[in-house]
């Protein structure tokens, strides 16, 4: 029961950080998506919306830090980030 709360509060995270962004309200954006990841560190898309909206705010710095941690998380399972996420860095 717990986890399908749970599954349901991300998805809403989900859906209201996408709602943020194409409404362009980047920075309410960033911060749902924050909390996504929060729940989740291996939930890649929420990752990649992350670094795609850092890019968009022109900041590659954070872009590349999200990025690093999405690897320091995926290392644990002994994956790489998809090659659709690097992408957008390199």
């Amino acid at each position: 029961m717990a986890e399908g709360l749970s599954e349901r509060v991300l998805g809403e995270l989900l859906a209201r950080a996408d709602a943020k962004a194409t409404e362009g309200r980047v920075e309410e954006s960033i911060e749902l998506y924050q909390q996504a990841v929060g729940h989740d560190p291996l939930l890649e898309s929420a990752h990649r919306a992350l670094i795609s909206l850092h890019l968009i705010q022109g900041d590659r710095a954070a872009a590349i830090r999200q990025y690093d941690a999405l690897t320091a998380s995926l290392a644990d399972l002994g994956s790489l980030p998809s090659p659709q996420t690097t992408a957008l860095l390199y």
